[in-house]
């Protein structure tokens, strides 16, 4: 992979997980509310994407795997935790 080819990858790389976050923090946001499908819809095609990129990260190198697994995990934990302040 030449530098220009290493360039692009590592942009396209930053905007899927920037998207991926931000479609976490959507789909947290639209919970309860009546775009709630839209959002998740949205959530799990761009989990799907980041997904997809940290494979493809693999061939770009460690720093690049490590930070897509890192965006994967946070944008799992951002639509899996439960912020709600109720006692079982």
């Amino acid at each position: 992979m030449n530098e220009t080819h290493l360039e692009w990858a590592i942009y396209g790389l930053a905007i899927v997980q920037t998207a991926g976050l931000l479609s976490a923090c959507l789909a947290r946001l639209g919970e309860g509310s009546t775009r709630q499908a839209g959002c998740q819809w949205l959530f799990f095609g761009c989990l799907s994407l980041v997904g997809l990129a940290t494979m493809v990260a693999l061939a770009v190198g460690p720093g690049a795997c490590l930070a897509s697994g890192t965006t994967l995990t946070v944008m799992v934990l951002t639509a899996t935790w439960d912020f709600s302040r109720a006692v079982l």
